[in-house]
């Protein structure tokens, strides 16, 4: 059975406008589940909801088998099993770092809090900061310690938004790192709000897109890179372009500037010839070999980006195209140089 289960919950801020509608979601024992979409497109709304700050029109939430949502019923977030680490961390900066996580023990024994605590501290690298108060830590410090605070209860699901957005990327990368391992240590279920794709990807056994109050996706990363299922979800996805294409029915291929190219369809094929559109991403590119070879581009842009050089190019047609080219091979602004395209299927949506 699922640790948390989003079956079909309704809410909103008004009841004629629901910001999320009809929306079902879960995760599994033990595992990390991360929510990405645009700003508006409901996923703070769901972290609030699952938390219980907001009461729900229709649908219900679970944790861990005990319903802890439902319309008419809203169990209080301190009340509902659920772990809490916010972006602004919310630490009480008059208590020390042993303080702040003790402080979601109550109602455990002196001796079980403290075992707790040392637990927690060794866990997550704090034990010489024991006594310290979080002015005196660095940003990463400070998120370890708002994240032993909320494990300290053992709460069925822990919720995470945006916890790692005030961090510079270094920092970020490191505490990510870091806070997996302790989630698995802990065989701790945890849902993530962050809007950094790369974020998601590097935290969450899977990752849903949600888009306009609704699931628009949800899967392992590397399904939702390779497998978008609409155009929303592969614009949101990574980077990419839409190239046109041609198919004619009782062909295997589908007709580019490229040449004939492997389809994976995201939709049902067309029953008649139609033009549609192939997602290229940047990496899909590569500098032909031989001055013969592949087809003819113009570089339009060159952004140097240090392990690669971001281009846009222009076909002979003007379709634009994203590039992520080797720094060693990569051709200036203004070049007239020629490109091909790595085998493999690439995602076909319809027009």
């Amino acid at each position: 059975m699922p640790r948390l289960d989003v079956a079909r919950i309704s809410t909103g801020y008004s009841p004629d406008h629901p910001v999320l509608d009809d929306l079902s979601l879960s995760v599994d024992d033990g595992g990390r589940l991360a929510l990405v979409g645009a700003s508006g497109s409901g996923k703070t709304t769901l972290f609030r909801a699952v938390a219980g700050f907001m009461d729900l029109t229709s649908g219900s939430i679970r944790v861990g088998g005990r319903e802890v949502s439902a319309p008419g019923l809203t169990i209080n977030p301190e009340r509902r099993g659920v772990g809490l680490v916010f972006q602004d961390l919310a630490l009480f900066p008059h208590m020390s770092v042993e303080r702040n996580i003790r402080y979601g023990l109550k109602g455990v024994s002196g001796r079980e809090a403290a075992k707790r605590v040392d637990a927690l501290l060794e866990l997550t690298d704090l034990t010489s900061f024991r006594s310290a108060r979080p002015d005196a830590l660095s940003g990463g410090q400070q998120q370890r310690v708002a994240l032993a605070r909320a494990l300290a209860p053992k709460p069925g699901v822990l919720l995470l938004d945006e916890p790692f957005s005030s961090l510079d990327l270094e920092t970020r990368l490191r505490l990510l790192q870091s806070v997996t391992e302790i989630l698995d240590a802990e065989r701790m279920t945890a849902l993530l709000v962050t809007h950094d794709q790369g974020e998601a990807f590097a935290f969450a056994d899977e990752v849903a897109v949600i888009g306009n109050g609704k699931v628009e996706q949800s899967g392992a990363p590397e399904s939702l890179y390779a497998t978008p299922a609409s155009r929303e979800v592969a614009r949101f996805i990574g980077e990419g372009s839409f190239l046109r294409a041609g198919f004619a029915p009782g062909q295997m291929t589908v007709q580019t500037p490229f040449g004939d190219v492997m389809p994976r369809w995201v939709q049902d094929p067309p029953h008649g010839q139609e033009e549609i559109d192939i997602l290229i991403r940047p990496e899909d590119l590569s500098l032909a070999l031989q001055g013969d070879e592949g087809t003819h581009v113009r570089v339009l842009s060159h952004r140097y980006m240090g392990s690669f050089v971001d281009l846009m190019v222009a076909l002979d047609d003007g379709q634009q195209l994203h590039w992520h080219s080797p720094v060693m091979t990569a051709p200036s602004a203004g070049a007239d140089v020629r490109v091909t395209l790595k085998g493999g299927l690439y995602p076909v949506f319809r027009r």
